[in-house]
């Protein structure tokens, strides 16, 4: 008979997991997926279509200003946008 002898946690999980880890329904992330790409969240692989749970938990940390941001592209949007909204002044 074959046992597991020791917990392997996955790297690649499926999109209704990568929902739960965000704390919002499969139906939610789904629908705002889009949103999420565009301002810097994981893609998928493309093999399996799976996520790095790394790359999205350093996503969350970056967005909640644990880590900076580090996508020169991100930044110039930020940077932008603080300038709009006068967040220097």
């Amino acid at each position: 008979m074959s046992e597991i002898r020791y917990r392997i946690d996955p790297r690649l999980i499926p999109p209704q997991k990568v929902a739960r880890r965000l704390g919002v329904s499969y139906e939610c992330f789904k629908s705002a997926i889009p949103q999420l790409e565009a301002s810097g969240f994981p893609r998928p692989v493309n093999v399996l279509g799976n996520y790095c749970l790394q790359a999205v938990d350093k996503w969350i940390d970056i967005q909640s200003g644990l880590i900076p941001e580090t996508n020169p592209e991100i930044v110039r949007q930020n940077l932008l946008a603080a300038v709009r909204e006068k967040r220097w002044a």
